[in-house]
């Protein structure tokens, strides 16, 4: 099992010039070892198998535009549990707003799915499962993958539901708390101090909030030194972090504002090189003096999370005010928010 399971640029770069065929190479155990009780665990059974099974599974980079426009064909491997790689997949798939933000996920999702497929052969039980990453409820920010095929509407159906790790980093609760009340100083040192772009306190509370949690979602998928040796690097290592960045920003409806045309130099350029400068841009986006911290996934994040908890907060505001309504608002988003998690629903029948 792999040690990192962070969505890695520098893992699909590594990976990349592994010419391989799309096969699947089982190396885990048979799903059946013993027979499941019919009427009682089988959708445990199967989770604690598949939690048990190691798998290997090789895909496609060729969505990935720097892949397409070269010759040849590019693969990823993976290796990893079949509920792992499942996790994995999800957040591979993840959106903003309906925008997929890594290309290659659905040919990810597909190779997993068979792998495990693979490892249910011989099985007298048909099974779907279903992982869903989603850092807080009703986020506009997710990702699915599924393996199997849906039960049909009369089937007898046992469920079980279970969590495995993302690969993102945790985020703290205690300062998602903290940053939610206080405007948040290290988010400020984070804005570069241009709070006078933030409307109000309340706004200040969210938008530091969504910096933290934006700090750990961009460090999940950009890990600052696997990074950066991939933006210093030649060819189509350096072409691929590029991309990836592209691709995270295109929903925000920004663009790294001259970082890859050669009359500029920004931080994804080979020569100026800075994945933390890169990554911080991500967060609060462009540093332009009049739209400084305006496009970046923290503020994305801040009205993300207004609207995602609007009905929790107007309860809140019903009840109460002032100092208390701050601090349940910011209990709440401590209680809520979480990216450590990949949540996966079960089903055999």
């Amino acid at each position: 099992m792999r040690s990192d399971r962070a969505v890695s640029t520098v893992m699909d770069v590594a990976m990349a010039l592994l010419l391989v065929s799309a096969s699947v190479l089982l190396l885990g155990t048979h799903l059946y070892g013993t027979t499941p009780d019919p009427d009682g665990d089988r959708a445990d059974h199967t989770a604690a198998v598949l939690g048990a099974t190691t798998i290997s599974v090789q895909y496609s980079l060729a969505d990935a535009d720097p892949v397409a426009e070269r010759p040849g064909g590019y693969h990823r491997t993976e290796y990893g549990s079949a509920t792992g790689l499942l996790a994995d997949a999800a957040v591979a798939n993840a959106r903003i707003d309906g925008t997929p933000i890594r290309p290659t996920g659905d040919e990810f999702e597909a190779a997993v799915d068979a792998a495990i497929g693979s490892a249910l052969i011989g099985s007298d039980r048909e099974f779907y499962a279903v992982a869903e990453w989603e850092p807080y409820e009703n986020a506009s920010i997710n990702g699915t993958a599924t393996a199997g095929e849906r039960p049909p509407p009369t089937a007898d159906v046992s469920s079980v539901t279970l969590t495995a790790s993302s690969g993102l980093p945790a985020v703290d609760a205690d300062e998602i708390e903290r940053a939610s009340l206080e405007g948040g100083t290290d988010w400020n040192d984070r804005l570069g101090d241009r709070t006078d772009l933030v409307a109000d306190s309340d706004s200040a509370g969210f938008e530091a909030a969504g910096m933290v949690l934006g700090d750990a979602i961009v460090r999940g998928y950009f890990p600052p030194e696997e990074t950066q040796l991939a933006l210093e690097s030649q060819g189509l290592s350096h072409d691929l972090a590029v991309f990836q960045y592209e691709r995270m920003v295109a929903p925000l409806e920004y663009e790294f504002s001259g970082t890859t045309n050669p009359a500029h130099h920004g931080p994804l350029k080979r020569e100026k090189a800075d994945a933390l400068e890169a990554n911080a841009q991500v967060r609060r986006g462009i540093a332009d003096a009049d739209r400084f911290g305006r496009d970046g996934l923290g503020e994305w994040l801040s009205e993300d999370l207004q609207d995602a908890f609007a009905e929790e907060i107007a309860t809140i505001d019903d009840e109460y005010s002032g100092a208390a309504r701050d601090e349940r608002i910011a209990a709440l988003l401590a209680d809520e928010v979480s990216t450590a998690d990949v949540t996966i629903t079960i089903q055999t029948w």
